[in-house]
């Protein structure tokens, strides 16, 4: 299929173009990047029937997550999210956790005051989740009938590594402004495809991982996707993530010296937005 002549995130003209392909499940898949936004995408998009395939398919595992032994420290990253976007939200809010997991983000959420309700298909993950908070989930998908069932409930709403898996931007994020209220808040946090990881390993970037994740987003991309769809990005900052324990424990402490060096330097990217998640604040208009 010919690429369309538009970014699919930014929407600027005659700025997209092949950027290589990446096997993936027996499939090739094709990579196409914008000159615009810097923004990039899998195109041509796979089918809803071949994501719901795959996602079907995935064998659920336990989190472990309060071990330190994955990265990123999902206790850590909630944390700071609510310290720095939480004050946005109206104090004692709703907020909605989409795609919750275990319910980490949710934790931190109900531990600051906010009122909180979430959805997420994984029947693990909702049970670890009500081990949690002392409910569950909504065992779904957030999807446009769902964003119509919570029409203008939430105060905030939460994406945490969520849009990154998302077929259609377009209708998804008008579907997250229908359950907001005016002047709401959406809390956004992605692979950061303007991160120093991203210059260093281009293709072998360890975040390109059709079909599971489509899209990357830079800050422009993703602010223009937001802008063009009734929000203002409001905040932003990048963060590295990095349990430097992780890399300990897994090569030895011989290289524990260069990896410390490592993790230095990606919290260092942080300062100049350079790391290598992206984390926004936006409101609904």
């Amino acid at each position: 299929m010919p690429i369309q002549s538009s970014c699919l995130i930014c929407k600027s003209d005659n700025s997209v173009d092949s950027w290589f392909e990446k096997e993936s499940r027996g499939k090739k898949y094709s990579i196409v990047r914008c000159s615009a936004c810097r923004s990039a995408y899998t195109w041509p998009r796979p089918t809803p029937q071949e994501i719901e395939a795959i996602y079907s398919s995935l064998v659920e595992v336990s989190g472990a997550n309060e071990s330190g032994v994955y990265w990123p420290n999902a206790e850590q990253d909630a944390r700071r999210i609510f310290r720095n976007f939480g004050p946005r939200i109206q104090a004692g809010g709703a907020i909605l956790d989409i795609g919750a997991g275990e319910g980490v983000a949710s934790a931190e959420a109900a531990r600051r005051g906010f009122k909180v309700g979430a959805c997420e298909p994984s029947p693990h993950a909702c049970r670890e989740f009500a081990k949690k908070l002392g409910f569950e989930p909504d065992p779904t998908f957030f999807s446009e009938e769902y964003a119509e069932k919570n029409r203008g409930l939430y105060d905030g709403a939460l994406l945490s590594h969520v849009l990154e898996h998302i077929l259609d931007l377009e209708k998804f994020v008008q579907d997250m402004r229908i359950v907001l209220k005016p002047g709401g808040s959406l809390i956004i946090a992605v692979p950061h495809f303007g991160s120093i990881l991203t210059t260093l390993m281009g293709e072998k970037d360890f975040f390109i991982t059709p079909p599971i994740h489509l899209n990357y987003f830079s800050l422009p991309g993703i602010s223009a996707l937001l802008k063009r769809n009734g929000f203002s990005v409001e905040a932003s900052y990048t963060s590295s993530k990095v349990n430097v324990e992780r890399y300990k424990d897994r090569l030895g402490p011989g290289r524990y010296v260069i990896n410390t060096a490592g993790y230095l330097a990606m919290r260092a990217s942080e300062a100049f937005g350079r790391s290598i998640v992206l984390n926004v604040c936006a409101t609904r208009l």
